[in-house]
């Protein structure tokens, strides 16, 4: 228990080290000997915590020389919440949620209960009201997509949906500033009422719709 919990603050250190901004992309970290001073913990608990970094692609170890903050082209998607991100990096994730999002729809009418459906409903209600709290309408936003995801009753995209869920918070002030909520509101009522009518080919279609139109505006952004 006590190992387990050393490494997880050995783990939670390096990581806010990275977020911060203190160890860059590229950059050396430090020693071994030097975490278990500035930590507190064991030795062990360090080796566990840069191990599972490493897994995560997030730390890279190279012998003979240290252990580095990985390169963000090298990154894999179980780091991407640690991260921060550009407009380039965002757009690659929104590519690949324009046809995640739009299978999942389909699925999730084929497969949601009645009360899940209800549940939607309520998210999207509570989107609606909280337009005006950019943060809270955002997480929001991320909620209706997680019940989506769950209701699909497939492990591997609820996975990777709770995956997306914090990428998407964790860089929320660079992914939102300048998009409002208009097109949220917009597409994500027009796939609930075909969720209702239990049509997945529209549902599937407006989703689509969403992330390409998330797209252009992601990119006027970029270029403006």
């Amino acid at each position: 228990m006590y190992i387990n919990q050393a490494s997880d603050r050995a783990y939670s250190y390096i990581v806010e080290q990275i977020r911060s901004g203190i160890w860059k992309s590229g950059d050396k970290i430090a020693t071994e000997t030097q975490l278990v001073k500035q930590i507190g913990v064991s030795r062990v608990a360090v080796r566990q915590a840069i191990e599972r970094l490493v897994t995560m692609s997030v730390l890279n170890k190279v012998q003979g020389s240290g252990t580095y903050v990985e390169k963000q082209e090298n990154m894999s998607l179980l780091s991407a919440s640690i991260f921060s991100f550009d407009e380039e990096f965002m757009l690659k994730i929104l590519e690949f949620r324009r046809m995640f999002d739009s299978y999942n729809v389909e699925l999730f009418t084929e497969y949601a209960t009645d009360e899940e459906i209800a549940t939607l409903q309520k998210n999207y209600a509570e989107m609606v009201a909280s337009k005006d709290n950019n943060e809270e309408f955002h997480k929001l936003d991320q909620v209706f997509h997680d019940i989506i995801a769950n209701g699909t009753r497939n492990p591997l995209i609820i996975q990777i949906s709770g995956i997306f869920m914090d990428i998407f918070i964790s860089n929320q002030k660079s992914m939102y500033s300048n998009v409002g909520p208009e097109n949220a509101i917009f597409y994500h009522g027009k796939i609930l009422e075909a969720i209702r009518e239990r049509n997945g080919e529209v549902a599937s279609i407006y989703a689509r719709k969403a992330m390409e139109e998330s797209i252009r505006r992601l990119k006027a952004k970029k270029e403006g």
